[in-house]
């Protein structure tokens, strides 16, 4: 079931990263939008509870990494629960002194992390499915 998890969320991963590569300027105005929802504290529980299943990975490399992964997630989520309105200000902060060629790349690192991790799921189901 955890591999499962893991296939879909890499999966996921992979999508929202090509979708923020291939519209990087409307994937800026969302991030904007949600950070300045007045809910954007519940992006640290959606951190935690999507990080949680993962940090029960392990045994192999490739568990491991995944497993790191999770911790990541579990630790950042309660910085935004406890402090959203610091990070709302500093990424609104940093974007609004960004010339928009920065903060295109900005967006496309961030979607090739999110696309390499998510391939890097992705493989790491089909590898431990015997695919």
């Amino acid at each position: 079931m955890l591999d499962l998890y893991i296939f879909i969320f890499g999966g996921l991963l992979v999508l929202m990263g090509c979708i923020e590569a291939i519209v990087p300027a409307k994937s800026l105005a969302l991030w904007r939008r949600w950070i300045s929802h007045r809910l954007f504290f519940l992006h640290g529980a959606m951190l935690i509870v999507a990080g949680l299943p993962l940090t029960c990975a392990g045994g192999s490399s490739v568990g491991c990494i995944v497993f790191w992964l999770g911790v990541v997630m579990v630790f950042t989520g309660p910085f935004i629960l406890l402090y959203a309105d610091r990070v709302r200000s500093l990424f609104l902060s940093t974007v609004d002194e960004l010339r928009p060629a920065s903060a295109r790349r900005l967006i496309l690192i961030d979607a090739a992390l999110r696309a390499t991790l998510g391939l890097f799921m992705v493989f790491s189901y089909a590898h431990d499915a015997g695919f």
